[in-house]
Formats: C-alpha cells, structure tokens, sequence
C-alpha cells in the first residue's frame, strides 16, 4: 500500500534536492492555490539550465497534465530509503505539475553579452551596458530577412535583446563553482 505525499511536503523534498544539486543557487519552490493547490512553481535566477531543474522536479510529479486527453496521467508510486536499516517506503507524490522559471541578473546579462560578442553572427550588437542591465529601446536586433546565429543556434525572427539575452543563455549552466 502506498502512502500519499501532500504537495506542500513534496515541495519540501524538491527544495531539498535542488539545493543538494545545485549549491549556492538559491531556488524559490511555492505551492499553488485553489484550484491549482496540487501545482508548483519554481523560480531561481542565473544557476542551472531550465532542463537541469526540470529533470530533477519532474521526479516528484504524481501526475502529469496530458494535453491530448485533457486529463491527467499518473506517475505511479515511488520506492523511497528509510532512514537507517529501516525498510524503503512505497509512496506516491500529490503534485500535479510543476512550473518552472528561470531569471537572469546582472551577472547573467553579462555572461549573455561575452556569448553574443564570442558566439554571434551579429556584430558590435549589445544587449546590456558595463553593469549588466539590459538596454532599452534597442529595438530589433534582427532585420527582416537576415538570419543570426547565436551560441550556435540560427534565429531568422524578430528579436530584441530580452529574447537575445535568454537564447544566448539557455542552454548555459550558470551554477557557481561548486567545491568539494
């Protein structure tokens, strides 16, 4: 027989892991409310790509919203180590689903701005000043027509340095050092 795990306590373990994964990130893991009280939302800024978050928090999702039926599919139960020389523990996770958010500082802009400078077919464009604070009103960074490679990947659509920031970032751990 398994036992439920209330999405409240899930969230507790999810934080727990993610700061055991990632150390020195500091992750925001909230419980949603009312209709969607069994939903989550994670948010960090710089740190670990979204798939590395979305890997480890998918793990704790008792059911997945499925888009195709309009329902949800369960996950099944989950074998969890007791403490000691105590038994594992069937349980089953009371998440529905988990949101996830990645920001990105000043630092992060920096970081953005040497990947375009480095990586970019885009010439002499900037996307943040020496502070690392996004520019505003840059306007498009890509003409209609043009094509732009950025961290290895081509862009032909309308871009300003908000979505520039974020491609050149995406797929880069941002996660400091971590010591031993």
């Amino acid at each position: 027989m398994s036992t439920m795990i209330p999405t409240k306590d899930v969230a507790k373990l999810l934080r727990t892991e993610l700061r055991a994964a990632f150390p020195g990130v500091k992750f925001t893991v909230r419980c949603s409310t009312g209709t969607a009280s069994a939903w989550m939302n994670v948010s960090w800024a710089d740190g670990p790509t979204t798939g590395q978050v979305d890997e480890i928090a998918g793990r704790f999702e008792g059911r997945k919203f499925n888009g195709m039926t309009d329902s949800y599919d369960h996950q099944g139960s989950v074998l969890i180590a007791g403490q000691g020389a105590a038994m594992p523990e069937e349980v089953v996770y009371g998440c529905d689903g988990i949101l996830t958010a990645r920001t990105f500082t000043a630092a992060g802009h920096l970081e953005a701005q040497r990947v375009i400078e480095t990586d970019s077919s885009i010439p002499y464009v900037r996307v943040c000043d020496e502070d690392g604070n996004l520019l505003k009103g840059a306007g498009n960074l890509i003409r209609p027509g043009d094509e732009v490679q950025i961290a290895g990947h081509g862009y032909s659509d309308w871009m300003d340095v908000h979505q520039a920031a974020h491609l050149a970032l995406y797929e880069r751990d941002l996660t400091p050092a971590r010591t031993k």
